[in-house]
């Protein structure tokens, strides 16, 4: 994940995923999950600019409880940019969050395609 201000951005990600700071190094601040879990690494990269155009990453995040975790991760410093619900169509809703740099990402159910 590119960032022009990488610490606050790994905090947020640190918090919001429940991970642990592996390691930093150079442009980089390696996150990942507590030992023995399998989710992946993330790694944020200072950079520069992010490039105009360019998505730095788009994430979703699955959860069981999706209006607790809009309510936790605005909390953390994320923003609701929009709201889709598709329930009448046979989906399901979710939710589009921007990050404190304003990195869009989607709060999903853990069900449902």
């Amino acid at each position: 994940m590119d960032a022009v201000d990488a610490e606050p951005i790994a905090v947020f990600w640190q918090a919001a995923l429940g991970y642990e700071r592996l390691y930093e190094r150079d442009r980089y601040i390696v996150l990942g999950p507590p030992s023995g879990d399998t989710r992946p690494r993330v790694i944020i990269q200072r950079v520069d600019v992010v490039t105009a155009g360019k998505t730095p990453v788009h994430m979703d995040l699955r959860v069981d409880e999706p209006d607790a975790e809009v309510e936790r991760l605005k909390a953390l410093g994320a923003t609701v940019e929009w709201v889709v619900d598709e329930t009448d169509a046979g989906f399901i809703r979710w939710t589009t969050m921007g990050d404190p740099q304003g990195t869009l990402f989607c709060v999903c159910p853990a069900r449902g395609e």
